[in-house]
């Protein structure tokens, strides 16, 4: 019995869609309202909260694996908390926590690599994915453990109503100018940064569960220019935004909120991930905007 956290969500419902194809009994842990809507006869339910403690060690009863999908994005004393519960608890099978690359902030080499430093100062989210890792790694090496992975994730897009909240943004929706930094083309053409395809995501789950490596991946499906994210955008949901450049120094926080993000020249290394479990996307770019959008 595989417990996946946040099986309701846009992660978690893939992970436990890709493990029943696979044959693996799941249990799916999430509000009772989030549960209502799971129709599949195969999936145990487990009504439960990551605030609500005592529905994770009931939860963790008799399972000989857990995915560690849920999160709640905003408060990583929650997630902290939850996530201690959950390994008190631990006692066969493998643990897979689905981490993310904010746990690097500010890039201090590239490509970025899981030897890069950690960073707990970049956001309260990236802190708290910083530090269930370091409680996951410390939990496993107190019994001398190597069946746990932490998976390292970019933006999550495909075929779920969640993904399409994230990606098509207000601005987007609304027809207003989309502005980007960048003085010209060239310069535009440099800030970039990653992405995966919640369906390979849940592939890549289900190999580290079956051969986990005992430590963080980098998981992604490939790099993306901003300016060319957007421009298909546009096209994919008929928004009349147009794409407008800047110097970064001259674009409002009201015009780009977080526009530091936007001026990166993000670069990530996945060379583990394929020493781990070889991994090739299925899905391009443009067909997963495309699913995205379509939601």
């Amino acid at each position: 019995m595989i417990l996946v956290t946040g099986g309701t969500g846009l992660t978690g419902q893939f992970v436990v869609e890709e493990l029943l194809r696979r044959g693996q009994a799941v249990r799916v842990l999430a509000r009772a309202q989030s549960l209502a809507s799971v129709q599949d006869g195969r999936v145990e339910p487990a009504p439960g909260d990551l605030a609500d403690l005592p529905s994770l060690r009931r939860a963790m009863t008799g399972v000989s694996g857990v995915v560690h999908a849920a999160c709640t994005f905003t408060d990583s004393a929650v997630d902290i908390a939850a996530m201690q519960t959950l390994l008190a608890e631990w006692r066969t099978g493998p643990f897979v926590f689905i981490s993310s690359l904010d746990v690097y902030g500010w890039a201090q080499a590239t490509p970025i690599d899981e030897e890069h430093p950690l960073s707990e100062t970049y956001s309260d989210y990236g802190r708290g994915k910083v530090v269930c890792e370091r409680l996951l790694d410390e939990a496993a090496a107190r019994v001398g453990r190597a069946d746990f992975a932490m998976l390292r994730a970019p933006y999550i897009w495909g075929p779920h109503p969640k993904a399409r909240e994230r990606l098509v943004n207000q601005r987007l929706a609304t027809g207003q100018p989309i502005i980007l930094p960048g003085a010209t083309p060239a310069e535009w053409a440099e800030y970039q940064d990653v992405w995966i395809d919640v369906r390979d995501l849940a592939w890549i789950v289900a190999e580290v569960l079956e051969n986990p490596p005992g430590g963080p991946l980098n998981v992604l499906s490939g790099h993306f220019i901003w300016h060319d994210l957007y421009a298909e955008l546009i096209r994919l949901t008929g928004s009349s935004s147009s794409l407008v450049h800047k110097p970064l120094a001259e674009i409002g926080d009201d015009e780009l909120p977080r526009k530091q993000i936007y001026a990166q020249r993000w670069h990530f290394s996945a060379e583990r991930l394929q020493e781990q479990a070889p991994f090739t996307p299925r899905y391009t770019l443009a067909e997963t905007l495309a699913a995205t959008a379509g939601q």
